[in-house]
């Protein structure tokens, strides 16, 4: 099936073979002709599986080229980033879309706003913010979409989201995309929807990726697993990898111990909830760049990341969340790649170990390190 089939111009078309996109992915074989069609939409698909284009592509196709016709809302400003790359991307000259959100300068956002933009991309606060001010305008909405549902709620959001909404008084599609849902954002597309919408699950049989490698490594004792955890960078070398912990001040106290610890020689970086917008942005681009190769962070500071081609993602601290394993180890084996999961779980925590594989249906292989130069091959810990 190409993208001519799903109801995308040849002008869009072309403009996805200069990207090398050639056939859809099935979020978007599902989502393309629904939003076409003028359906309202609740789609449950992980990141990585082409989900902005499912709803920018018969968004574009639809366009009056009218202000502020399409509300793109996301949970942070990397993603809102990335969106309108994709929008850029394409290559439409009549196609006209901004970024909203904190940390930079407002004047310059309300000057493209009187301007004229299609499609704004942004997070609640700022776009509350200028709403109250009277210098975005809602009544010309079409496209109303939540992205990254399940983060919006996460970080907070879901009052302002609620509240967007209930400005919007025009008559508009209504789309929502997130690799989880609760009962709340289900109620919440039941009532914008005026329960009339198509519901697309695309993670219920498929939770984790399916070229992603899972093991974990049992520790016996808390005191061995900073130890365990450097013998494993050793053996693995990984070339980008992030590595998962919950809570900051372990973020923190990891970044330290593995910049000071003699014999790995890994670029550290941390992504944290106490950096300023600048830092944050700063940090993420030297990661892209390769300038860091080993990112740590928690599973709210690293909402909303989308980087490509990350070998490796380490749990060193096992989420007490299932559904947080799913969204960490999405993160590598995307679009097709390959990639290694590695969690390391203390004895008292095996308990969380059998809830995430209950949840995604699969058993995540034990490996064990060893001495090769001992006779108990079988010892983890030497």
């Amino acid at each position: 099936m190409s993208f001519i089939d799903l109801g995308i111009s040849e002008k869009n078309n072309s403009a996805l073979k200069k990207l090398n996109i050639l056939k859809p992915t099935p979020v978007q074989k599902k989502a393309i002709p629904l939003v076409l069609n003028g359906n309202h939409l609740m789609t449950q698909a992980k990141t990585g599986t082409g989900k902005t284009l499912a709803f920018i592509l018969p968004i574009i196709e639809q366009l009056k080229y009218v202000n502020n016709e399409a509300l793109i809302l996301v949970p942070t400003r990397e993603l809102a980033k990335q969106i309108n790359s994709v929008i850029k991307d394409l290559g439409n000259p009549k196609v006209k879309s901004m970024t909203i959100y904190g940390g930079v300068s407002i004047n310059n956002q309300i000057q493209k706003l009187k301007n004229g933009v299609n499609i704004i991309v942004g997070t609640p606060g700022r776009i509350i913010d200028l709403y109250k001010r009277r210098e975005l305008k809602l009544q010309n909405i079409r496209f109303a979409v939540l992205d990254e549902g399940d983060r919006l709620w996460d970080m907070g959001f879901a009052p302002d989201v609620k509240y967007i909404l209930n400005q919007i008084k025009s008559s508009y599609q209504f789309m929502l995309f997130s690799a989880t849902l609760d009962s709340d954002m289900r109620k919440l597309v039941q009532k914008y929807s005026k329960n009339k919408f198509e519901f697309l699950n695309l993670s219920r049989d498929n939770l984790t990726v399916g070229n992603t490698t899972q093991v974990y490594y049992l520790v016996e004792r808390f005191e061995e697993k900073f130890k365990t955890f450097v013998r494993i960078l050793k053996l693995e070398k990984p070339k980008h990898a992030l590595v998962f912990v919950n809570t900051k001040k372990t973020a923190s106290w990891l970044e330290k111990r593995l910049k000071t610890y003699k014999g790995i020689n890994f670029r550290v970086g941390i992504i944290s909830g106490n950096l300023s917008q600048f830092q944050r942005e700063n940090v993420l681009h030297k990661f892209k760049t390769h300038n860091i190769n080993l990112l740590i962070g928690t599973d709210v500071a690293s909402r909303g990341l989308d980087i490509d081609n990350i070998s490796h993602v380490f749990n060193y601290d096992i989420p007490k969340f299932p559904d947080n394993y799913i969204h960490r180890i999405g993160r590598t084996s995307r679009m097709s790649k390959k990639g290694v999961a590695i969690t390391l779980c203390l004895k008292d925590e095996y308990e969380y170990l059998c809830h995430i594989e209950g949840l995604i249906g699969k058993e995540i292989k034990l490996r064990t390190l060893y001495n090769r130069d001992m006779k108990n091959y079988n010892n983890p810990f030497y």
